[in-house]
């Protein structure tokens, strides 16, 4: 992994920066974003946070020093694995009961990006544990793909947030 210490850096710490930026948007607008119910925008916060959380997740487990590419992708596996069946939660929730913001169809098009991320996570982490195959380029571009999904989710939230304080 050492080859790839300075991607997981960056990409690791973009990804703390980028949470912490969200966690104090939200905290200073703590009513309109968190609502729950179809008039609320909790959803996509929670999306946009765990979007950056397995970036930032993957980047701390491909620094640990030391670690066999077998091991991270064991781990990486059992963790995303796991997220993944929420993100598939996620989907679900956003399909029974779309938000006023949005339509179903504009919400199930919201999760394709973070689907896809949380699927090439799977997929090269899988890949890493079974046959020990070198799929660390598709992994970074997972968490390429996962950042920059987050990012458009928090932008989203943040233009929900200006309609709701404007009153619409």
């Amino acid at each position: 992994m050492h080859d790839w210490f300075d991607f997981y850096a960056v990409i690791g710490a973009a990804a703390a920066t980028l949470t912490g930026l969200l966690f104090v948007a939200l905290s200073m607008n703590a009513a309109a974003a968190l609502a729950r119910g179809p008039e609320g925008s909790r959803r996509l916060a929670e999306q946009a946070f765990e979007n950056y959380l397995a970036v930032l997740m993957v980047s701390l487990l491909a620094l640990f020093p030391d670690m066999t590419l077998t091991s991270f992708g064991r781990i990486t596996l059992m963790v995303t694995a796991t997220w993944t069946a929420w993100v598939v939660v996620r989907l679900y929730q956003a399909a029974a009961e779309p938000s006023v913001h949005e339509t179903r169809a504009v919400a199930l098009r919201r999760h394709l990006t973070t689907l896809i991320g949380f699927g090439l996570l799977v997929y090269s982490a899988a890949r890493l544990a079974i046959d020990g195959t070198d799929t660390r380029d598709t992994l970074a571009a997972a968490n390429i793909v996962l950042l920059f999904s987050a990012t458009e989710k928090a932008w989203g939230l943040l233009g929900r947030i200006a309609l709701v304080k404007r009153g619409e």
